[in-house]
């Protein structure tokens, strides 16, 4: 099923969304103008405006304000892509030239700063106090999420605990507060504002393993940027997880300390592709994507509900 079909009851507010992005991506500094339309143009999926709102749908929202939350959450997912890339030194997201390849570092960074100045100024607007709590706290895991990740480079022995920590407040945080702000938006009561909120970090971290496992299985195509990347910038996700649990492997990963080859991550690459540790990796994906699902069990039954458990089913079997 496609994402196009999930969406088929807010597909008319993902395209004002879009719509709602390019307006308010300019900018008057001419380099932050063109660095906001170069992301807008690499596309994406719009996941994060999705779940907010697809929460939204278990209450009643205003659809002005609904736009412009769903439309900050997807200015702080761009943003936090930006820096990403910076961090990495990408050339290339979903494909298409990074704003850091196409201008440089500098103006990469400020653009990113700009993007999460405008979130948090759209979603201020709403006047619901609450909203911008959530967000702000949004913000600071996820920037705490990745200083972690910075300072876990290369550190094969950090546990798997550390692991999930680290992919909750770096990625999982984003969609559980899209969930969760589409549910106050709407003034969802609180046990539903709860299973939502909780289905968007369970979701989330499905996500982030998914992601992972892509890494090691999706082509440059299919992933709009080299494979293996992960592995390469010493970030140790989970099928390298698994995988070192095997001495051989984690002896030979061990003595990675700076960025390798592709030619010297071949052996390792080799053999997760035979281990049995990315299958293992998809049951852990899959074992998340059936926990977020129960968490929509005292929601009652409607087609936003459905749609949720598509886009679950959908999150754990993409391709790319």
């Amino acid at each position: 099923m496609s994402l196009h079909s999930i969406y088929r009851d807010v597909t008319k507010e993902v395209n004002l969304v879009d719509r709602f992005l390019i307006s308010h991506i300019a900018s008057e500094e001419p380099t932050i103008d063109a660095a906001g339309k170069q992301l807008l143009k690499a596309g994406g999926k719009r996941i994060r405006p999705a779940f907010v709102l697809l929460a939204s749908k278990f209450g009643e929202a205003d659809r002005d304000e609904l736009i412009r939350v769903a439309a900050s959450l997807e200015l702080v997912h761009m943003a936090s892509l930006v820096h990403d890339d910076v961090i990495d030194d990408a050339e290339l997201r979903r494909g298409k030239p990074t704003v850091m390849q196409y201008f440089d570092e500098e103006v990469a960074l400020y653009s990113g700063n700009y993007l999460f100045g405008e979130a948090i100024r759209l979603i201020g607007e709403v006047g619901k106090p609450e909203l911008v709590q959530v967000m702000v706290h949004t913000m600071r895991e996820i920037c705490e999420g990745e200083i972690e990740q910075i300072y876990d480079q290369y550190d094969w022995e950090q546990s798997i605990k550390r692991y999930i920590k680290r992919i909750e407040r770096k990625t999982a945080i984003l969609i559980e507060a899209s969930c969760h702000l589409g549910a106050i938006v709407a003034n969802c009561s609180v046990a539903d504002t709860k299973a939502l909120r909780l289905f968007g970090r369970d979701i989330g971290l499905a996500f982030q393993i998914a992601d992972d496992l892509l890494d090691f299985t999706a082509n440059r195509t299919q992933l709009g940027k080299p494979v293996a990347e992960d592995l390469r910038h010493g970030h140790k996700t989970l099928p390298v997880f698994y995988g070192a649990e095997d001495a051989a492997f984690y002896e030979s990963l061990s003595k990675i300390e700076t960025m390798p080859t592709h030619e010297e991550v071949a052996p390792l690459l080799a053999f997760l592709q035979t281990s049995g540790a990315l299958e293992r990796t998809q049951r852990t994906v899959d074992l998340y994507i059936r926990r977020a699902i129960n968490r929509l069990e005292p929601l009652p039954k409607s087609s936003a509900k459905r749609s949720l458990e598509e886009v679950a089913r959908y999150v754990g079997k993409r391709k790319g």
